[in-house]
């Protein structure tokens, strides 16, 4: 037989086959891996935002239980239902005496959650002082007594 040059031929056609479902492959595989890293950085912006606006709403409830328990001299107890999970994580709320960044001796909430990379601090304006406390996210009672405002987790 006479080689005429068409044996090759069948050949080139599944060696450019390969090559092309083999970039192919490549291409989805780096386009899924910037889509994780997208999600992720979405998701971490999310829980700050979450956690800014529970820090917000739960600095106000203090604010207004220390305006009450100031003008009445009295015990103050006020229950704030805030989420129990932020971004699909649980988180905390850390009561402290000193705020990072202020710029007057402030109290301040720290709240961080537990599987994102989110932590955002909220300025407290008391006249009574913020007892330095940890608690979990979702039902807070906030407490004053005695010049002293103490935040405590209730699971109900």
């Amino acid at each position: 037989m006479i080689d005429d040059g068409t044996a090759d031929r069948g050949v080139t056609m599944a060696v450019t086959h390969v090559l092309a479902l083999g970039i192919s492959a490549a291409l989805l595989a780096v386009l899924l891996a910037g889509a994780g890293a997208v999600l992720e950085a979405e998701t971490e912006r999310a829980a700050e935002r979450s956690l800014e606006t529970v820090g917000q709403e739960l600095a106000g409830e203090i604010e207004a239980a220390d305006r009450v328990a100031a003008g009445e001299g009295a015990e103050t107890v006020t229950r704030v239902d805030a989420p129990r999970t932020i971004a699909r994580t649980g988180y905390v709320v850390e009561a402290q005496s000193d705020c990072p960044g202020a710029v007057s001796d402030a109290n301040c909430l720290r709240l961080s959650a537990h599987a994102v990379d989110a932590t955002v601090h909220v300025q407290v304006s008391t006249a009574a002082d913020l007892e330095p406390n940890t608690v979990p996210g979702g039902s807070i009672e906030i407490g004053i007594e005695d010049g002293r405002v103490a935040l405590e987790g209730n699971d109900q």
